[in-house]
């Protein structure tokens, strides 16, 4: 198994004990509380409202449906998503939920961010961990309008098998494939890295007549 220089693989250890449904913060040395909220829609508002308290560095919004190690992951994956914006000096708390969210009001986008995690058997597989963030904050991140995201959403199973080929060393022998292997010597396979270099992963993923990044 193959680890990117950088990268954060998840264990069980990371899905703590969480509630739920509803809205879980985090922040202050990691300082928990919990809300309770079935809609997910008001759940999202919610997120969105708490998330600009000084002191909170993380909310995950854990949806029926949901298992509670599923939203500790969320949860835990988040803390770590707003270190690594915090070292960027991108400021501010990062939503996260283990489903794709429901956006309750224009200029929102959700973003599917690829994860490794460790599974109750030991294993690792890889999954989605979904952010629910503002256009601007997209923006502020990859330095553009929220564009492609629908058929990023679309390309996801994909995009979790080319990562779990990256992980195996097992890229395709390609121009394409040659190319993300030399793009994976200093970095690793995130959302960031499709979202910067759409014409590579649109030729491993998508055949012309499918959606495009």
């Amino acid at each position: 198994m193959i680890m990117q220089r950088g990268e954060r693989y998840f264990t069980t250890a990371d899905a703590g004990a969480l509630y739920g449904p509803g809205v879980v913060t985090s922040g202050m040395g990691r300082r928990r509380v919990w809300y309770e909220e079935h809609d997910p829609q008001a759940a999202v508002r919610m997120a969105l409202a708490v998330a600009r308290r000084s002191w909170v560095d993380a909310v995950a919004v854990l949806p029926l449906g949901a298992t509670l190690a599923q939203g500790g992951l969320a949860l835990a994956f988040g803390e770590h998503l707003h270190e690594v914006r915090r070292r960027r000096h991108l400021a501010g708390a990062c939503i996260t939920s283990p489903m794709p969210p429901p956006l309750p009001r224009p200029r929102l986008c959700r973003v599917p961010h690829l994860v490794t995690v460790e599974g109750a058997d030991g294993t690792w597989r890889d999954t989605a961990v979904w952010e629910v963030m503002t256009a601007e904050r997209f923006q502020a991140w990859v330095g553009r309008e929220p564009a492609g995201l629908g058929a990023l959403e679309k390309l996801l199973p994909r995009l979790l098998r080319l990562r779990r080929s990256a992980r195996e060393d097992t890229l395709p022998d390609t121009l394409p494939g040659r190319e993300l292997r030399e793009l994976l010597r200093t970095r690793y396979l995130s959302t960031l890295l499709v979202l910067e270099h759409p014409d590579l992963f649109n030729s491993l993923l998508a055949p012309p007549q499918e959606a495009r990044l």
